[in-house]
């Protein structure tokens, strides 16, 4: 099975719709979409695709290390890297190594790798004799063994701070449950504001509104009886305070002061 099949199936068998699983991961539905439809080009760049991916499967309860790293042979074809077909039995054997047939541990490899390099290094040490050109050459073969081992890990950690990153990215879902009259100005990603510094009426609903961040106005104060504020479909009560104020809110659902604002909007 492909990485689409995979995921989908998983989300099929657990009785998850696509609405549910943007919710819980905050990934935006054109992505998981274009995940289960493995629409690469869709997704920002790789670093995305990778963490994109990782949340989905941890969600789903599948190996999410398997997905990535059938996810990066895939993205490999373009430059003639052969593909294999996964099955998702090979993904759930992976995610449960106590069961019979799990395949051999993390450990076995480690340890097996590290046999293959002491006898790669013996084998030179023989045949070098006493002749120092072949010490020299054992020598200089570990350092660059060494030197591509390192090069490596860095790849590793680069790649994970890209996908914090991403994943700092996310955008944030913003919906005000009116209760009785207020004055507000919301501005978001674009230049023009969302709600221009208007009176929202009681039992009204603005949103919900969808941006990486929002500045949230309130040019004549605000009781926090007056209004429900919904960040990511989760209720959040805002401190109380008095006379004009303004808070910032960034992904995931940061809520901190701004400035306090004046009587335009913005």
């Amino acid at each position: 099975m492909r990485i689409g099949e995979v995921l989908k199936s998983a989300r099929t068998r657990q009785g998850l719709d696509i609405r549910t699983v943007e919710e819980q991961t905050k990934i935006r539905i054109k992505y998981l979409r274009a995940l289960e439809a493995e629409e690469w080009d869709v997704l920002p760049n790789p670093a995305y695709a990778t963490g994109f991916l990782r949340t989905y499967a941890q969600l789903l309860g599948l190996d999410a290390e398997a997905l990535v790293d059938e996810y990066r042979r895939q993205a490999g074809a373009d430059y003639g890297v052969p593909l294999s077909p996964m099955g998702e039995g090979v993904l759930e054997a992976r995610r449960r190594p106590g069961e019979p047939g799990g395949g051999p541990g993390l450990g076995v490899w480690i340890a097996a790798a590290a046999v293959l390099v002491v006898g790669v290094l013996l084998v030179l040490g023989l045949t070098g004799g006493d002749d120092d050109s072949g010490g020299n050459r054992a020598e200089r073969r570990a350092a660059r063994l060494e030197q591509r081992r390192e090069e490596r890990r860095k790849e590793r950690r680069q790649e994970r701070r890209q996908e914090q990153q991403a994943a700092q990215n996310q955008l944030v879902t913003l919906r005000l449950d009116v209760r009785s009259n207020v004055t507000v100005c919301l501005l978001g990603d674009s230049e023009r504001p969302l709600i221009d510094g208007q009176v929202l009426f009681a039992d009204s609903q603005e949103g919900p509104y969808e941006a990486e961040r929002f500045e949230l106005r309130f040019p004549s104060g605000y009781d926090r009886a007056q209004f429900q504020l919904v960040l990511n479909g989760e209720p959040r009560r805002l401190p109380e305070r008095i006379g004009p104020v303004a808070f910032m809110i960034t992904a995931p659902d940061r809520v901190r002061p701004a400035p306090t604002p004046g009587p335009e909007c913005p």
